[in-house]
């Protein structure tokens, strides 16, 4: 039988938290030197995020982060860094840490974009989410009796987005894809495609999402973001 653990089992004797905020003094040695290389790969000066200091406790999976991230977001690639960033920002806030998303918005703003834009963008996801909860309701309900049914969902941000209909379709694959809507996805890749965006762009957007979204899944199990 397995040991029971003891909810005091930690140096200071105290009660351990689950997933703390750690401090630089309540680091291990391990845990510090692959934090301050992640501030270093990811040009963080001053105080340190919460969110990062949160991902500190498990040091391999923090450094798989932030060299995801400097691969994968804060690198030109067939998207450039600054649309990357744009879109980190976004996918975040899909799930729910403002942290995270605001960490990403002030790089966001700091490559050229302001507000309205991200503000835009997030629009633009939101508007996605909801076209994927009814048209991914058809697909479950495996029958053809609403078919032919008008959505009767207005998408302003889709037919007129004031950064291009190429950059509103990858939010549109980034967020559908996230949703699980498999027929959105699909409908958004001939998009996509028909508005010269290339399966390398389609990639990337897939694979920031992807990055992001294990940030988020492994911070919002920690006390500081528990809702």
């Amino acid at each position: 039988m397995l040991p029971h653990p003891d909810p005091t089992d930690s140096p200071s004797g105290e009660p351990m938290s689950w997933l703390p905020v750690l401090s630089n003094e309540a680091m291990s040695d391990d845990q510090k030197k692959v934090f301050e290389r992640a501030l270093t790969k990811l040009h963080i000066e001053g105080d340190a995020p919460d969110w990062l200091r949160v991902l500190a406790n498990a040091p391999l999976f923090l450094k798989d982060v932030f060299m995801n991230l400097d691969k994968g977001v804060f690198s030109d690639g067939g998207l450039q860094s600054k649309t990357k960033v744009l879109l980190a920002a976004v996918a975040a806030a899909h799930w729910g840490n403002q942290d995270v998303a605001s960490f990403f918005a002030e790089r966001a703003r700091a490559q050229g974009f302001n507000d309205e834009q991200i503000h835009e963008a997030l629009g633009i996801a939101a508007t996605s989410t909801s076209f994927n909860l009814y048209y991914k309701f058809r697909s479950l309900a495996a029958t053809d009796a609403f078919e032919g049914l008008n959505p009767g969902l207005r998408a302003s941000l889709f037919m007129r987005p004031t950064m291009g209909k190429a950059f509103a379709e990858l939010v549109n694959l980034m967020i559908s894809t996230a949703n699980g809507c498999a027929s959105c996805v699909s409908g958004h890749i001939q998009e996509a495609i028909g508005n010269d965006v290339t399966k390398e762009q389609i990639d990337e957007v897939i694979r920031t999402g992807a990055i992001v979204a294990s940030i988020c899944q492994f911070v919002n199990s920690s006390e500081r973001y528990a809702r």
